[in-house]
């Protein structure tokens, strides 16, 4: 059975770097500790600057430092690129040969197919 992650991994980072939440705070340019601390938590979500500024610190990927989010996020966009192949399925004109929908449904078909998770028959 597959481990979920945690939602994100801002402290773990921090702990073994030995530096504060003040030095962390002063590092990405936030307010105040208690602002890195709210997102150490999981309360609020950091800005794509403060996240980009998290990974250039620790030198770790933001999907990494945000895996349990960013799992959350690819599960879902996943999901719902599977509801719009299936609409525009539904709406292919197999007579036009210029049609855009055909080429939105082949760039989702081909971008779902080559994602490591993808499974094309769903078990039961």
């Amino acid at each position: 059975m597959a481990t979920s992650r945690l939602h994100n991994y801002l402290r773990t980072h921090r702990k073994h770097s030995g530096l504060s939440q003040s030095d962390v705070s002063f590092l990405t340019r936030l307010k105040n500790k208690a602002e890195l601390s709210r997102y150490e938590r999981n309360v609020r979500i950091p800005s794509l600057r403060t996240a980009l500024a998290c990974q250039e610190l620790y030198g770790v990927a933001v999907s990494d430092l945000f895996a349990g989010l960013s799992d959350s996020v690819a599960s879902d966009t996943r999901g719902r690129m599977k509801r719009l192949q299936a609409r525009l399925q539904a709406k292919i004109d197999p007579k036009s040969t210029g049609n855009r929908i055909m080429r939105k449904f082949q760039w989702i078909s081909h971008r779902l197919l080559a994602m490591p998770t993808f499974k094309l028959v769903q078990q039961l």
